[in-house]
C-alpha cells in the first residue's frame, strides 16, 4: 500500500561466513518491530560460533542485542586477526 514504511532490511555477509554460508547479500522482510541483531543471526541459520563475530548496522559496529529498524543494512564479518 502507497504510504507504508518498507519492512525489508539488507544482510551482508562478509570473508569466511559468506562462504560457510554460500551467499553474500539477501534482502529480508522483518515482521518484528523489536528485532534483534541476534534474531537475524539466527534467522539466517548460521551455526558459527557468534563470539567470534563482528556485526555493523548501517555500517556503525554494534552488538547482538541492537535493534534493527527497516531499511537497515546489517552486516556480519569474522573477527580479524593478523601477525
Amino acid at each position: 500500500m502507497k504510504g507504508e514504511k518498507s519492512n525489508k532490511i539488507k544482510v551482508v555477509l562478509l570473508s569466511s561466513i559468506a562462504q560457510d554460508l554460500g551467499w553474500d547479500q539477501k534482502i529480508l522482510t522483518i515482521e518484528d518491530s523489536e528485532m534483534t541483531v541476534f534474531s537475524v543471526w539466527n534467522l539466517i541459520n548460521s551455526k558459527l560460533p557468534r563470539d567470534n563475530i563482528i556485526v555493523s548496522i548501517n555500517q556503525e559496529i554494534t552488538d547482538m542485542q541492537a535493534i534493527i529498524n527497516p531499511d537497515d543494512e546489517v552486516a556480519f564479518m569474522p573477527i580479524f586477526t593478523g601477525g
